[in-house]
């Protein structure tokens, strides 16, 4: 019986810290809302660690060709992220008309982009270091494409 406590134990152990690792980059949520005669809702939080996991899997050749200017611009967007993450929370763009208003700001550690008109609304945020982490591995397979 003691042998089962501790085997259970381990278990739920090394389920929490596996939770905990996957979801300690935060989360990339995305919360649409359609208004109208055909109302629809999808909201997705998902962990921010599943968006460069994914680019694991995507062919390097096809990452590569659809990002092959990104090289010139690599140390700009470099800079770019590690300055968005040292600055305070601030809103970059918004536009307010009637009926429409779109905000593009930093919140946290998080690119949030919100626009809402009379039909729609969106919600998006997603990790600053997710995006930091998913240009360097885009940057690196189109670097390794080049040395092949």
């Amino acid at each position: 019986m003691l042998l089962a406590g501790k085997v259970a134990l381990s278990l739920v152990g090394t389920a929490v810290a596996g939770v905990g690792l996957i979801c300690s980059e935060g989360f990339v949520d995305v919360n649409v809302q359609t208004r109208g005669a055909d109302p629809h809702h999808i909201h997705i939080a998902a962990p921010a660690l599943v968006v460069p996991a994914a680019l694991h899997f995507a062919p390097k050749r096809d990452l590569a060709r659809s990002c092959h200017e990104l090289k010139e611009w690599l140390p700009t967007v470099r800079v770019a992220l590690d300055e968005l993450r040292r600055v305070n929370d601030m809103a970059f763009v918004e536009v307010k008309q009637e009926g429409q208003h779109v905000l593009v700001k930093k919140q946290g550690g998080s690119i949030v982009v919100d626009v809402e008109d009379e039909n729609d609304t969106v919600h998006i945020s997603t990790p600053i270091s997710t995006i930091q982490s998913s240009i360097e591995q885009i940057a690196a397979a189109s670097s390794a494409d080049q040395t092949q």
